[in-house]
């Protein structure tokens, strides 16, 4: 599931009064908040992220063998659940007390970055991004510069039981050619051939990361450059419509369902319990619902509107380093994004537990290292790499709550409380005002 899915305060401008932050490495140089260190001894920084046991184990793991190797600097780790993070980092950064280094998420990069909280990291000497794709790289560019050093990417895909379809004597599409109305098809014939409580597929109209597919395939984006909300009503309405249309026929399972699998933990939803088809998640969770369900899931593009339409696939950065414009010194931070970057001994210990590298060389490197479903990971990932497009624009400040809006006016319409035109207006309307108030 995403790791986005939790509610968390939303970041606002008066958050950083006090903060009164610069916008580039030299305001870094400040008297006051982040790392310190003397001519005595070594510098010490502070690096923080988010996440469960076992990325907290490997990042100390590799935090402590930095520090036996880098005398000159020592890091100290300071890591927690996705549900606080995001209030204790606002809570430091308007302190003037932010970590040094932080794992940053793409909903929150333009929130700290408009506010000036975040360093260029493109200004920075000694931090190599050689070995990173552009179209990869780039998705941690703002107007204000490199303020995200992006650690993996997902494509969005359909991740497919075998095992159901299989059940039901329905073949394994092609995904190279199927369209929504394929899905729609397929899924219904799964259903009717399963047992009760298992369907073809998940309901469509309450996922941000499906509503995002769609619109790109029809040519547009939630938001422009500049950060204002572009969001087209009529895809949305088109959207909400086709994810009615799968209701009669049983395609999908009840509405119900739906609602109580967007809050599950992973191990509970459909997917991982084998009792859907098909569902569409960010390619590197692949591995982790493998694991719940004990099935040997595949990747395959998701659908698209006809045959020969956009494919509306895009790289989503998984996470980002971002590192605090008042750290006191910025070329120890250099060198340590330098080391988790590029240093061989990270990528074989993390592998894909951050998601899937954005290196492709090193996605090449550790794929013979990973277990099966990490491989299909992996192999999705660089079979698309040939119709991937341009990332959408970051969400801007005021836009972080974008998946709990959209699947508040999801629910409203799959239970019949709004018309999709109705829920359309009131969500643009409703993203627009937030972010203007930001």
């Amino acid at each position: 599931m995403s790791t986005t899915s939790a509610k968390s305060t939303p970041l606002t401008r008066r958050a950083f009064t006090t903060a009164a932050v610069g916008t580039t490495a030299a305001a870094g140089l400040a008297a006051c908040g982040g790392s310190s260190g003397s001519s005595s001894g070594p510098v010490t920084l502070r690096m923080s992220w988010w996440g469960g046991d076992t990325r907290h184990q490997y990042t100390q793991q590799l935090i402590e063998k930095f520090n036996s190797t880098h005398t000159d600097i020592q890091v100290k780790g300071e890591f927690g659940e996705w549900s606080g993070y995001w209030d204790k980092l606002a809570t430091t950064v308007a302190a003037n007390d932010a970590p040094d280094i932080f794992q940053m998420d793409e909903k929150y990069l333009r929130s700290y970055g408009d506010r000036g909280a975040l360093m260029d990291l493109s200004e920075l000497e000694g931090l190599d991004t050689s070995g990173i794709e552009s179209a990869s790289l780039d998705t941690g560019r703002t107007p204000d510069g490199l303020l995200g050093l992006v650690i993996a990417v997902h494509p969005l895909g359909m991740v497919t039981n075998p095992t159901v379809l299989e059940a039901a004597g329905v073949a394994v599409p092609d995904d190279t050619t199927w369209t929504w109305e394929d899905y729609h098809r397929i899924g219904a014939q799964v259903t009717a051939a399963s047992p009760a409580g298992t369907y073809g597929i998940a309901n469509s109209g309450l996922e941000e990361n499906q509503l995002q597919l769609w619109v790109k395939q029809n040519g547009a984006s939630f938001y422009d450059e500049d950060g204002e909300v572009v969001l087209p009503e009529e895809h949305l309405v088109s959207w909400w419509e086709y994810g009615l249309s799968v209701l009669p026929d049983n395609a999908a399972g009840p509405v119900s369902l739906a609602i109580e699998s967007a809050s599950a933990s992973l191990e509970q939803t459909p997917l991982a319990t084998n009792r859907v088809g098909f569902q569409s998640y960010w390619a590197g969770q692949v591995v982790a619902f493998t694991k719940a369900s004990g099935s040997p899931l595949k990747l395959l593009r998701p659908p698209r509107q006809t045959t020969s339409g956009e494919w509306g696939l895009y790289y989503k950065p998984s996470m980002f380093w971002s590192a605090s414009s008042r750290t006191k010194n910025p070329e120890a931070v250099a060198t340590v994004l330098d080391w988790f970057t590029n240093a061989e001994e990270v990528q074989d210990t993390m592998l894909v537990e951050r998601g899937i590298p954005a290196n492709a060389a090193v996605r090449e490197r550790i794929a013979p290292l990973l277990d099966p479903a990490g491989q299909v990971a992996i192999q999705y990932t660089d079979a698309v790499a040939d119709v991937i497009a341009d990332t959408p624009p970051s969400a801007p400040a005021g836009a972080s709550d974008i998946e709990a809006i959209v699947r508040r006016y999801g629910s409203d319409v799959l239970f019949g409380k709004q018309t999709p035109q109705d829920a359309a207006r009131g969500l643009v309307d409703e993203l627009t005002n937030s972010v203007e108030s930001a």
